[in-house]
């Protein structure tokens, strides 16, 4: 009893790094069980740390997270760490970037197609304002909320125009998070996540 508690103990560190790649990624365990052709169900005891991971089983995951295994020696490990955490604090940035500017663009050419809209406005004025602070845009819920908006304005451009009203509510709360976020932002130097939350139902 008491080695198997060491044990799972002992695999807590590699069990949480596998699970914040697939957060890091936007996956979903089901996502990775597709990738790493393991049941869901798999993923989710290797990441509760509930079973004693085989080395073929942790090659595979870190092959589907595009991670790479390395025996590293215990005297270089803090260095190894901390260039770790510099890549990918820089991989974070330039993604942030790119989903800054992407949104930019689809939030301009939804005004274009409905510039009576002052939420669709609202939106691409305060993407033009953020763009250059993206290295404040960090962790997983932020992202995702970004990529909702993504999704939401990819779906307004492919709406008819006469079903456009009915999914307005997702646009409207994504001005209004944005622009609270925007204001945080200037205000506050390193500010946390803001509590607001973009609500992808109508």
């Amino acid at each position: 009893m008491q080695n198997k508690i060491s044990k799972r103990y002992g695999l807590e560190s590699l069990t949480e790094a596998i699970r914040q790649a697939r957060l890091a990624k936007g996956w979903s365990q089901r996502d990775l069980s597709a990738r790493a052709h393991l049941t869901q169900a798999q993923i989710s005891r290797i990441e509760n740390g509930e079973v004693d991971l085989q080395v073929s089983t942790l090659i595979e995951l870190a092959r589907s997270l595009d991670l790479d295994l390395q025996l590293v020696p215990k005297s270089a490990l803090v260095a190894v760490e901390a260039a770790v955490r510099s890549a990918e604090e820089r991989s974070d940035e330039r993604s942030a970037k790119n989903l800054l500017a992407a949104l930019r663009r689809l939030a301009e050419e939804a005004g274009k197609a409905a510039p009576e809209r002052e939420d669709i406005a609202s939106i691409a004025s305060t993407l033009r304002d953020l763009e250059p602070h993206a290295s404040a845009f960090r962790g997983p819920f932020l992202i995702a909320d970004l990529e909702r908006l993504k999704t939401n304005l990819e779906g307004f451009l492919t709406y008819p125009p006469a079903s456009r009203p009915s999914h307005a509510k997702p646009i409207r709360d994504a001005a209004t998070w944005l622009k609270n976020f925007r204001n945080t932002l200037m205000h506050v130097p390193h500010a946390e996540r803001p509590a607001y939350s973009l609500d992808d139902e109508d």
